[in-house]
C-alpha cells in the first residue's frame, strides 16, 4: 500500500503577522496533484493542522475543501490526528460525518478505548489494504489512564506510551485477523535520538540525509523509539518541524512540517514523506515541497548586511523562479467553483463563493497554471536582519532606503533582531535554534537565560571573579525557574 505522510500545517499561522493563505492554496494544489501522480492511496495527517485551538474560518475551510478535493482520486483514506495545538473537542466535532468519506479522525484520547483508535484502511473496490493505528497528541492526565504509576527514575512517557501503543498493537492484530496487509501507527510527541540538521553539534553519526544527530533530552515528554512495537510496519510522527528517522530506524519517521515556522529552520528542506507499506517492510521517498514564498534570516554587521540585501534587487521573483522554470504539473487547470462541480468533481473554492472566480482552483485537474496562480499572489522574500551592534552605527538608518526599495521587489523585511556580543550574545538563548533549545535539558536552557540578562560585567575583573559572579547570579535565580518549571509540568502544562 502507498500512502502520503505529513504533519504540522498549522493552519492559521500569521508568522510575524504574514498572510500565509495563498503560500497555503499553492501547497494543497501542489499536494493533491503529487497524491494522483504518486497514486497513494491513503494520506495520514500526523497532528498539528490547526496553529490554534480556534482556528479563523478561512483556516477550516481551506482545510475542509482540500478534504473535500480528495474524493474521486486514488487517495480513499485520510487519517488525522490532533495535535498539542488543536483543539481535540474541535477535529473530533466532524469525525461521524467525516467517517463517511472514510476520512479518520482522532482529534483526542480523552475518553477513548485503544480499540476506538483503530481502523481499516480500503482500496477502491472495498479490500482492506492496511490497518491504522491512530493515536493523537496526549496528555498527562491522558496518559496516566494508560499507566497509573509515577516512576521516579524518570521513565514514566516512555512506560506510558509503551503501554499505549501495546494496546493500540493488540487491537490491530484483531483487525487485521491474519490478512497480508501492514499495521500502520501515529503519533505526535517528542521523540529520542533524531537525526538533526546542527553544524555545531560535535557527534558524527551517518544518517539518511548526511546530517547529524540530535536527541531530545530533558523534561520534555521524550519518549524512545523502543516504545513502538515492532509489529507495526510504519510508524508515522509529527511534532518536530523537520523531516527526520527516529534512532536511524526507516520505518519511524517525522515528516517535517511543509512550512516554515520560524527563521532559525528557514533553510531547512520542506518534504512529504511517500510510503510504500507491506507486511514486514517499507520503503520511503522524500518528495520536496516546492517553495512559493522564500523566508531567510540575513546575518551579519551593517555592511554585510547590506550586501546580502543588495543581491535581491537584481533576482528574479521567486513565483517566477519557481514555477515558471520547472512546472509543477503538465495539466492544465479548470476553473470551476465549489457550487458548480458534483460529487466527485469537487474542487477548491477557498473564497467559499462565485464573486473571485478566478481563484477558484479546480483540483480535478491540478497543474501549472493553477499552482502558478496562488504562487504569484504570495510569491514574495520575508527576511529576518539578525545584526550586529556597532558602535556610532544605526543600522535601521543605514538600511531604510535600502529595504523600502526591496519592497517594490515583494522582498520584506519582517522582523529586526540584534546579536549581543560577547558573553552576554553566547549565553542567551538566541544563540540556539529552535530545535537545538528543545535538545537541551531545561536548566541549561535557564543558566542560559539568566546569564544573558544578569550581564555579567568582566572589565577589570579576573576569570576566576567573572565566574564566581556567575555562579551568584545562578544560585539566586536557577531554583526559583527550577521550582516553577517542575510546578507546571506536574500539572500538565507541557
Amino acid at each position: 500500500m502507498k500512502f502520503f505522510h505529513t504533519a504540522d500545517w498549522h493552519l492559521g499561522n500569521r508568522m510575524h503577522d504574514i498572510d500565509r493563505t495563498e503560500e497555503v492554496r499553492a501547497f494543497f494544489c501542489w499536494l493533491r496533484g503529487k497524491i494522483v501522480e504518486e497514486g497513494a492511496e491513503a494520506l495520514v495527517i500526523a497532528g498539528d493542522i490547526f496553529d490554534t485551538a480556534n482556528p479563523s474560518n478561512e483556516a477550516r475551510t481551506m482545510y475542509h475543501d482540500f478534504l473535500c478535493s480528495l474524493l474521486g482520486t486514488c487517495c480513499k483514506n485520510v487519517v488525522i490526528v490532533g495535535g498539542n495545538h488543536d483543539s481535540g473537542m474541535l477535529l473530533d466535532s466532524e469525525k461521524s460525518l467525516l467517517r463517511t468519506l472514510n476520512i479518520f479522525v482522532v482529534g483526542s484520547a480523552a475518553n477513548l478505548e485503544p480499540a476506538d483508535m483503530v481502523f481499516e484502511l480500503k482500496n477502491g473496490d472495498g479490500e482492506a489494504v492496511a490497518v491504522c493505528a491512530a493515536v493523537p497528541f496526549l496528555r498527562e492526565s491522558e496518559l496516566r489512564r494508560f499507566y497509573a504509576e509515577n516512576p521516579e527514575d524518570g521513565t514514566f512517557c516512555d512506560r506510558a506510551y509503551g503501554a499505549l501503543y501495546e494496546q493500540v498493537c493488540l487491537e490491530a492484530e484483531k483487525l487485521r485477523a491474519g490478512k497480508n496487509i501492514p499495521l500502520i501507527a501515529t503519533g505526535h510527541l517528542y521523540a529520542a535520538n533524531l537525526e538533526g540538521r546542527f553544524e555545531n553539534f560535535k557527534k558524527e553519526v551517518s544518517c539518511d540525509d548526511g546530517r547529524r544527530m540530535l536527541d531530545v533530552v530533558g523534561k520534555l515528554g521524550c519518549v524512545h523509539g523502543g516504545i513502538f512495537p515492532e509489529k507495526f510496519d510504519y510508524v508515522a510522527l509529527g511534532h518536530i518541524h523537520y523531516s527526520t528517522r527516529v534512532a536511524q530506524c526507516e520505518k519511524i519517521r517525522y515528516s517535517g512540517s511543509p512550512f516554515v515556522m520560524g527563521f532559525d529552520e528557514a533553510a531547512v528542506p520542506r518534504v512529504v514523506l511517500s510510503v510504500e507499506a507491506e507486511k514486514g517492510s517499507c520503503s520511503v521517498k522524500k518528495i520536496q515541497v516546492p517553495r512559493t514564498v522564500e523566508f531567510r534570516r540575513v546575518s551579519g554587521d551593517c555592511e554585510t548586511i547590506r550586501r546580502e540585501l543588495e543581491k535581491y534587487l537584481e533576482e528574479k521573483p521567486l513565483a517566477e523562479k519557481a514555477l515558471g522554470e520547472k512546472p509543477l504539473e503538465k495539466e492544465t487547470i479548470e476553473k470551476k467553483t465549489l457550487e458548480k462541480m458534483p460529487l466527485g468533481e469537487l474542487v477548491f473554492d477557498f473564497d467559499g463563493g462565485a464573486e473571485d472566480e478566478n481563484r477558484a482552483l479546480s483540483c480535478k485537474n491540478d497543474g501549472e497554471n493553477g499552482c502558478k496562480k496562488s504562487a504569484e499572489k504570495s510569491g514574495g522574500v520575508f527576511l529576518e536582519i539578525y545584526y550586529k551592534k556597532e558602535a556610532g552605527i544605526n543600522i535601521h538608518d543605514e538600511l531604510e532606503e535600502l529595504i523600502n526599495r526591496l519592497e517594490e521587489k515583494n522582498v520584506y523585511v519582517v522582523s529586526r533582531r540584534v546579536q549581543e556580543s560577547g558573553e552576554g550574545w553566547k549565553n542567551s538563548g538566541d544563540y540556539f535554534d529552535m530545535e537545538e533549545m528543545a535538545s537541551l535539558k531545561p536548566e541549561k536552557v535557564f543558566e542560559s537565560f539568566i546569564l544573558s540578562k544578569c550581564q555579567v560585567l568582566t572589565e577589570g575583573k579576573s576569570s576566576e571573579e567573572v565566574e564566581k559572579e556567575k555562579k551568584e547570579f545562578l544560585n539566586t535565580f536557577l531554583p526559583v525557574f527550577v521550582e516553577c518549571f517542575e510546578k507546571m509540568e506536574s500539572e500538565g502544562e507541557f
